[in-house]
């Protein structure tokens, strides 16, 4: 069978449709094969798994004007903007893949790299998620 971590008979490409692979993403309990759940139980318990998108150029502009942003952190320090924004994937729909491999920025250090960026049918909202975490369906 080779290395493929999936028996899923699909491939994820760009263009194809995918959703929560829930043997990876849920515990037991939940209808997954996890021991623990991915995050927490709150999720879990929501069949819900947390991705993530880089913060727009506006939306850091609004986070400067915001009170947010005034101020020193609890050591001293300027406060920094957020670099991204979490989104919640739900495990009862189904994404449109737009990016099959990439690396994004999410956060203050480097890329993360095993990523796939999705776009949610139902919200129209675009995310980045670990290619682990989702499964070809067609």
């Amino acid at each position: 069978m080779g290395n493929n971590k999936s028996m899923n008979k699909y491939k994820i490409r760009k263009g194809c449709i995918v959703r929560l692979n829930k043997d990876v993403c849920f515990t037991e309990k939940s209808g997954g094969k996890r021991q623990f759940p991915l995050t927490n139980y709150n999720n879990d318990n929501r069949l819900v798994v947390k991705a993530s998108r880089p913060i727009t150029k506006e939306e850091t502009s609004m986070w400067y004007a915001s009170d947010a942003s005034k101020g020193m952190n609890s050591v001293g320090e300027s406060k920094l903007p957020p670099q991204s924004v979490s989104i919640d994937l739900m495990a009862d729909r189904v994404y449109t893949v737009l990016r099959a491999r990439c690396r994004v920025r999410l956060g203050w250090g480097n890329p993360r790299g095993g990523m796939v960026k999705i776009l949610c049918s139902k919200t129209g909202e675009e995310a980045y998620v670990k290619r682990d975490y989702v499964e070809a369906i067609s």
